[in-house]
């Protein structure tokens, strides 16, 4: 976002108006900023209570603002003031009047103070770097090793070490401030690999896989192909041949957002548009059939690893 705007009024509403002024979904903000749906949605309506009050909440809010073309710097602010106490790490004001009062009592306690304060901060550094330089702590809770499910989708779930980037089969997934995850997989008929993994800033990682044998209803394959014929509305077919994160919109409401596995495929069928976001346009493959055209073939829908976003296919639409 380009031009900078001020904000007047209540911070969390005054942003919902500035995301739907600028026609941005909640689905959109998400995969940008990597900020949780559930925090934004939170914010945007004024549930502070279900933000975490420390200095992530005022971190995001900040984020959030920038992205959105306001000052951040101020919308931060103002958020802290409307919710009516300090972040956690900002306290600055208390330790500087007591660093005042001890210099003011004589040069011995004022040197006593400074060594705690540079002791204090040198343990700091030591535990932050000594933290940064080990892999990242990584468990998967579920699924287990070895699992055998009946069906297409499985729920990863876990928690690493707060700041890690996290993938399943090299795509990026979201997590929460306090590093716990959770994401739907979609699952191929037989033995499926699930390779999770957390990288630091500094870029060690730790891997944890799991098998995972689906069994999959033998008709499933065939509900993704689309009508041979035009017809009154727009079908859909979405299928990968990599690992990758899809989301998918049916004439306006979000009715899927997964990661899934290569092989994959699904077919989504509405009255007026389907609008589809991939983390890799080029594993992903879409055939159309609407009102005009019939098995028009998008194979790829763009290039190795762009991520593409709202390609909007309606009703009525003709195909070059």
């Amino acid at each position: 976002m380009s031009d900078e705007v001020k904000l007047v009024g209540k911070v969390g509403p005054q942003l919902k108006a500035r995301r739907q002024a600028l026609r941005l979904s909640l689905a959109q903000v998400e995969l940008d900023t990597k900020i949780r749906g559930k925090f934004l949605t939170a914010l945007e309506s004024g549930n502070y209570d279900k933000l975490p009050h420390d200095i992530y909440s005022r971190g995001f809010v900040q984020q959030y603002a920038g992205y959105l073309g306001l000052n951040g710097s101020e919308v931060a602010t103002a958020y802290v003031a409307e919710r009516g106490g300090l972040e956690a790490g900002d306290t600055k004001r208390p330790t500087l009047e007591r660093q005042r009062r001890l210099v003011f009592t004589g040069p011995i306690l004022a040197a006593f103070a400074a060594i705690v304060v540079v002791s204090a901060i040198a343990s700091y550094l030591v535990y932050q770097f000594s933290a940064l330089a080990a892999p990242p702590h990584l468990v998967v809770t579920s699924p287990a090793a070895d699992t055998t499910v009946t069906g297409s989708v499985i729920e990863v779930v876990g928690h690493t070490t707060p700041g890690a980037d996290i993938t399943i089969n090299n795509s990026p997934i979201l997590s929460d401030t306090d590093g716990s995850f959770s994401e739907k997989v979609a699952l191929g008929d037989g033995l499926n690999t699930i390779r999770v993994s957390s990288k630091s800033k500094l870029g060690k990682s730790s891997t944890v896989v799991r098998n995972v044998l689906a069994h999959l209803p033998e008709v499933q394959g065939a509900t993704a192909s689309v009508p041979t014929a035009p017809f009154n509305g727009v079908a859909a077919s979405i299928s990968v041949s990599a690992t990758t994160s899809v989301v998918v919109a049916v004439d306006g409401k979000e009715a899927f957002r997964q990661t899934v596995l290569p092989g994959w495929s699904q077919l989504f069928t509405g009255a007026q548009s389907v609008v589809i976001t991939t983390g890799n346009a080029g594993a992903t493959n879409v055939v159309i059939t609407n009102s005009v055209v019939a098995n028009k073939k998008f194979t790829p829908l763009g290039g190795q690893g762009e991520i593409r976003r709202n390609q909007e296919f309606d009703s009525t639409t003709t195909f070059q």
